[in-house]
């Protein structure tokens, strides 16, 4: 799987992101003149635990790029369960 932005705005991208009592928050994504495409191999074979976790990795990374370090949306299990 690859996931990758293509942006053509004025300004530089930014990710916006909701606060702790669900409103949206724009000061915690750094402005981003280009993403990097992120490739993962997602094997949809996988026990739920680590696709899950599989998925919620490859999220990680989509939104490391613009400085958020939180999903909120995405919640597995824990791993040793």
């Amino acid at each position: 799987m690859r996931v990758g932005i293509e942006w053509t705005g004025d300004q530089p991208l930014t990710i916006l992101v909701t606060e702790n009592v669900g409103l949206p928050y724009d000061g915690a994504s750094k402005p981003l003149h280009r993403y990097t495409p992120i490739e993962v191999t997602v094997d949809v074979r996988e026990p739920d635990l680590g696709y899950s976790w599989r998925v919620h990795d490859l999220a990680q990374d989509c939104v490391n790029q613009v400085g958020v370090s939180y999903l909120c949306t995405i919640h597995p299990p824990k791993r040793n369960e």
